[in-house]
């Protein structure tokens, strides 16, 4: 299915070329040393707000199992909040604005490199708007799955309307060629969420040699027998399984995490999706 729209492909180009003129302008009349701490709150509270997430994350991981990827990523997204807005304040009240400064050279040097910085902001914000746009048109893909798509939410299919007119021909190659996320990661959740609605791409994921070791895992084949937690997986109970002691201790486990470690999702995709279509073995889980 694909939404692709000239039209729209068109819309978001123009507002892109408006934002970038809307920044270079911001840009100028900040003045170069507002602009470039504007620019540079931008990167440095984006990679702070990483590795405060990844190190807050580890820590809490240890403390409380299961709550550390959303631990990490709440306190990431404040750090990065907190230090941008303080940036952004101290640079208002410490330095002047361009037309602020004395007319001449003077003012000119603040214009054209606040105009400058107002540029690589610009196109950093634009940069980030690309992998937002395709990641959330991947993830409306997935909700909607193989169903026509007038069945359809209609966020949904604005979601996919945008990302396939954002890739629609030449413009889209380049547009794909600057993502900062890889074409397979895309690929990737798309035949993730595949998986549930197709009974032999998911026999042939789990005939793969990699998954059949995993499943082996006795702590892992005593879970699945886990009764309690086959029942709030049915239920999609994701709280209950959360906090479920069984779980927690498979997670635990030094073998099943090297097991994890050592496992190539690429390969069981391809696995599961070949190009030339082939019966699945259907062999029995253990």
């Amino acid at each position: 299915m694909n939404l692709a729209s000239p039209f729209w492909q068109g819309m978001i180009f123009l507002a892109a070329a408006l934002l970038l003129l809307w920044e270079i302008w911001g840009g100028w009349s900040r003045g170069v040393i507002r602009s470039a701490i504007h620019f540079s709150a931008f990167v440095f509270s984006g990679v702070l707000g990483i590795f405060a997430g990844q190190a807050a994350g580890f820590v809490v991981e240890k403390v409380i199992p299961g709550y550390g990827f959303l631990f990490g990523a709440l306190l990431g997204a404040v750090a990065t909040l907190v230090v941008l807005a303080l940036a952004l304040l101290l640079g208002a009240i410490l330095f002047k604005r361009t037309e602020h400064q004395p007319s001449g050279m003077v003012r000119m040097f603040y214009g054209l490199g606040g105009a400058f910085f107002g540029l690589l902001t610009g196109l950093a914000l634009l940069w980030g708007g690309i992998t937002l746009i395709r990641t959330v048109g991947v993830a409306a893909q997935v909700a909607i799955g193989g169903r026509p798509a007038k069945s359809a939410s209609s966020l949904a299919k604005a979601m996919l309307t945008m990302k396939d007119s954002l890739e629609l021909g030449p413009a889209g190659k380049a547009v794909e060629a600057v993502d900062i996320v890889p074409p397979e990661a895309y690929d990737m959740i798309v035949k993730v969420g595949k998986l549930t609605s197709d009974r032999e791409a998911m026999m042939r994921l789990l005939d793969y040699p990699g998954v059949q070791e995993i499943l082996q895992n006795p702590k892992l084949e005593a879970l699945l027998r886990d009764s309690s937690v086959a029942r709030a997986a049915e239920q999609k109970d994701f709280l209950s399984l959360m906090q479920s002691k069984a779980l927690l201790q498979v997670v635990q486990d030094p073998d099943l995490q090297r097991q994890l470690k050592g496992f190539d999702l690429q390969k069981a995709l391809d696995y599961a999706f070949p190009t030339a279509q082939s019966s699945p073995s259907h062999k029995k889980i253990p």
